[in-house]
């Protein structure tokens, strides 16, 4: 079983969440399909990249299994429309870990190149446009909501900044990065439908956009993890 998830285990992930796809598309007669193909489709992951031999025993491991477990629960309770809080604080619990384990790689006292402070200014202003165009619709709920946007937005600005560290900066670049932008994507899109599309101009299969978006954000930050932990790996030998 371990050798099949160390070589299959992307491959069954990339199933699960076709499934998924399919599932959702086809309508609700499919609901009880995709709601057990998004439970599994985390769990996927976290054991293609437990199972991994260069993973085993790492520093960080643990806290990026404990970061991709908290993803696990934010799908679980996003199976549920009434759980849409818990699901948005587990959501969170995974940003605060992959924040903490970018900065045990590359801290925020190193240098600051321009590119971060660029991408600063530009995640500030999107989360401001955020604010103007969802808070009257969104009630009270805006703050919670808010304080979510500037996690995923500094995780996603401490992945720009360990791509100045040059050990780890094509993993940073063509995994980590496109991963947390993918996130941001499906979490933007989610949110515009829940609180304004779906009610006032419904797109049709616009929960697909948001799965898609989502399902890259987790392959790629899993697959940067796993050459991560083989670099490091490589680095020690």
């Amino acid at each position: 079983m371990k050798s099949f998830f160390t070589k299959w285990g992307l491959t069954l992930s990339l199933v699960i969440i076709s499934i998924h796809f399919i599932a959702q598309y086809l309508g609700e007669e499919y609901k009880v399909v995709e709601a057990i193909s998004k439970a599994l489709f985390l769990p996927s992951l976290m054991m293609y990249l437990y199972v991994q031999p260069n993973v085993s025993n790492k520093p960080g491991k643990n806290l990026v299994m404990l970061g991709l477990f908290g993803s696990f629960l934010g799908d679980v309770f996003l199976i549920s429309k009434s759980l849409f809080i818990p699901g948005m604080v587990a959501f969170m619990s995974t940003h605060v870990v992959n924040i903490i384990f970018f900065s045990k790689i590359y801290s925020l006292k190193q240098p600051k190149s321009t590119i971060l402070k660029v991408s600063s200014f530009i995640l500030l202003s999107f989360c401001w446009f955020i604010y103007f165009q969802l808070s009257t619709a969104i009630g009270p709920l805006i703050y919670p909501i808010l304080v979510y946007m500037a996690l995923i937005c500094s995780a996603a600005l401490m992945a720009i900044h360990i791509a100045n560290h040059k050990p780890i900066k094509i993993i940073a670049n063509n995994y980590w990065i496109p991963g947390m932008l993918f996130f941001i994507t499906s979490d933007a899109v989610l949110a515009f439908n829940k609180f304004d599309w779906s009610i006032n101009s419904p797109i049709p299969h616009i929960g697909l956009i948001i799965m898609v978006t989502y399902g890259l954000a987790q392959f790629l930050l899993v697959k940067g993890f796993q050459m991560y932990f083989t670099t490091a790996s490589k680095e020690a030998a």
